[in-house]
């Protein structure tokens, strides 16, 4: 193991600092979520620079983000359009620079940083105040080119992440953008009783996350299991999806191994052909009973998982509390607890974090500082 990993003061006692920092993740979505309610208990965005009447106003919402934090966006799309009804649309950072975007009158453009230093996304933002856009930056750090030159600023709380590979930055964005829809939705009064249901169980999501921790040597039961494939395929459906893509860049990232995101409904457009016993699936197959379009999707995810395991394919599924239905389908499973659909990727994907951790660990990779990566992006 390379000594950059060995234990130290730093570290609180954990052997890599991406493991203390996943472990860091509810205090960190705890203040995230603090400093957003105000004395009533009503989610009310601090200082953040645009108006009742401008949000109001919004007719689309741009997000522009690069690697995780593009991620975070995806996921926060559904968040948004689902709480508000504002049409989305969420782009690469360095696309969004060279595609000549166009922006039109009482549109937001919203930009993700961990750093707020990343080239691409800076450039993303001066782009789109050039065209006129009302802009705002989601970021960890308070001030920086990203932030300063914003016209609203959206603090996450990670806190200090050293890591190269994102993790309590990644949950804190999720919970931002969750906390930003539910603002939106409050101001143009489109909230309904499934967003009020999900505000109801934000409170409690950094004693959820907690429990999932507690999984911690489940997944590393199972990354010996898989440590030896080559390469996977991450699946998920709906607001899952963005969480498939961010658990396969995780895995490669930190493991090398080759992995790609797929959505589920795409498995028969393409990737079966690849799939056989040397190509384990992660298959992201939670559900909200509260709610009947995730019982639908649930149920055609584990119409897939049947499917594929009766080829042979070893299958790693992120379950809900509860479910006694997809355990007989794959023996290898991960409970994270039963939350509101709009809430499920901030939990699901802490058990992916666990599982690239302890593969990569496996395999002896230098987990804080993988090769050819960098914290933060400064140079194209």
């Amino acid at each position: 193991m390379n000594t950059n990993s060995k234990s130290g003061p730093d570290k609180n006692g954990f052997p890599h600092y991406m493991l203390k920092e996943i472990y860091e993740q509810p205090e960190a979505v705890r203040e995230t979520i603090e400093a957003c309610v105000n004395s009533a208990g009503h989610i009310a965005l601090p200082g953040s620079g645009i108006s009742d009447a401008e949000v109001k106003k919004l007719r689309k919402i741009d997000i522009a983000a690069s690697g995780t934090s593009r991620h975070a966006g995806l996921a926060g799309e559904f968040m948004i359009e689902r709480m508000t009804a504002i049409p989305v649309e969420v782009d690469f950072a360095s696309q969004y620079c060279y595609r000549d975007p166009i922006v039109e009158p009482h549109e937001l453009a919203v930009f993700i940083s961990q750093s707020g230093t990343t080239v691409d996304t800076v450039a993303a933002l001066h782009v789109a105040r050039k065209k006129g856009a009302k802009t705002l930056a989601i970021c960890n750090v308070a001030d920086t080119p990203l932030t300063r030159d914003a016209d609203a600023m959206l603090l996450t709380y990670a806190g200090i992440e050293t890591s190269i590979a994102a993790t309590k930055s990644f949950t804190t964005q999720l919970t931002a953008l969750f906390l930003l829809a539910a603002h939106i939705s409050r101001v143009r009064g489109s909230s309904n009783a499934a967003v009020d249901a999900a505000l109801r169980k934000a409170r409690r999501l950094p004693d959820e996350i907690e429990s999932v921790l507690k999984q911690d040597q489940q997944c590393l039961a199972l990354a010996r299991i898989f440590a030896q494939y080559e390469s996977f395929l991450f699946l998920g459906r709906d607001i899952d999806y963005p969480i498939a893509l961010e658990g396969a860049l995780k895995l490669k990232e930190v493991s090398y191994i080759h992995a790609e995101g797929y959505p589920t409904g795409e498995m028969k457009h393409g990737p079966s052909a690849m799939i056989d016993e040397s190509l384990p699936l992660v298959v992201l197959a939670t559900r909200d009973r509260s709610d009947p379009a995730s019982r639908l999707r649930y149920e055609k995810t584990i119409s897939t998982i049947r499917e594929i395991g009766e080829r042979g394919t070893p299958v790693l599924a992120v379950i809900s509390e509860g479910d006694t239905v997809t355990p007989k389908a794959t023996p290898h499973v991960i409970e994270v607890p039963d939350v509101p659909v709009l809430l499920q990727p901030i939990l699901e994907v802490v058990p992916l974090q666990l599982f690239a951790y302890h593969v990569a660990v496996l395999k002896g990779r230098d987990v804080d500082q993988p090769r050819h990566l960098s914290k933060s992006v400064v140079v194209e």
